[in-house]
This record gives C-alpha cells, structure tokens and sequence, in this order.
C-alpha cells in the first residue's frame, strides 16, 4: 500500500491519494493507496476547495473521510509519502522501521528518477528498498524543496497549486509503478 501522510488528513494528503489512485486507473495499474494524517480527527471531511479543485479535473473526492495516523497503519504501508519533514518525523517516531519507507513527495519523484522501475516480479517494497538506496546511504530528513506546502485556511487558488503539485508528482510515480523495466 502506498500511503500519503499530512497534518489532518482533509487537505493534500486525501488529494494526494486521489490524484494517485486517478492516474494508476487510467494506466490499467492497480495499487492500493490510502491517506491518514498526523493530528486528524476520524470521519472528517475534504474540504471544500479540495473537492471542487479534483472535481474540476474529474476526481470525486467527497467519499473521503479522514482518519488518524497510527503505528498499524505506519506498519502495513510499502511506501509512505509525507508532505512535510515534520510528518516524515512523525513517521519515524511511531515506527523507526518505516524510516527507509517513508519520503517526502517530491523526493519519490526525484529518487524514482535514478533507479529502474519495479520489475515485473518486484513487490513495491523491494522497490522502495531500492529507492532507499538511491539516498547514498544515509537517512536523511529531506529537502525542503521536496516538501508540499499547506494549502488549509487558504483561498482556492492555493488549492489549485497544492493540486498542481501534487498532480506532476503523482503523474510521474503512476509512470514508475507501471512501467516496466
């Protein structure tokens, strides 16, 4: 499973598992996604900017409901995407083994650049394993360039740029994880 994780589970981190779970469909690729966040309240809703911004481009966000960031959930993900440094930090807190498991989003876009994509018999773990490998060696927190900004409380037009984003990152791991090499 492929988890995205932000602060309340209502903003990037539900956009990000819908625009992800959009692009595999239409590339016929089919793995599981899901979000949480690192302070959510369970059964919350999108918020409204998010749901009109990914109902422009054919998304239907208003099923989501948001849910909170646990040691269980941490355990059962394959490749955990956080938003920020603090969420990868929260991350490794609740379970240090998931640190070679966890990027930052813009990082899996960047990593994933330098190694193959999983090989037809490759699980998605054995392939994050080797996007750890491509960090050098060494546990890092991330760049902030990598990270995505936080669009709550803000207008529409920040959504729209949290979308943006996160719809380039997507786009191109959807291209990873169904490719073959």
């Amino acid at each position: 499973m492929i988890l995205f994780v932000c602060t309340g589970n209502i903003c990037r981190s539900p956009m990000g598992e819908a625009l992800l779970r959009h692009h595999l469909a239409a590339k016929g690729a089919y793995q599981p996604v899901a979000s949480a966040g690192t302070h959510a309240m369970d059964g919350g809703l999108a918020t409204g900017h998010g749901i009109e911004v990914l109902a422009d481009r054919g998304i239907d966000m208003t099923g989501h409901r948001s849910r909170h960031l646990d040691t269980g959930i941490v355990e059962g993900a394959d490749l955990i995407v956080a938003m920020t440094r603090q969420h990868q930090a929260v991350v490794g807190r609740l379970d240090p083994t998931a640190r070679g498991r966890t990027f930052l989003a813009g990082e899996v876009a960047r990593l994933g650049g330098q190694v193959d994509p999983p090989a037809a018999d490759e699980g998605l773990r054995a392939w994050v394993t080797r996007l750890d490998g491509a960090r050098g060696g060494h546990m890092t927190t991330g760049r902030v360039a990598d990270e995505v900004a936080d669009p709550y409380g803000e207008n529409r037009d920040a959504y729209e740029q949290t979308a943006n984003r996160l719809d380039g990152l997507c786009t191109a791991l959807s291209r990873l994880l169904s490719e073959s090499p």
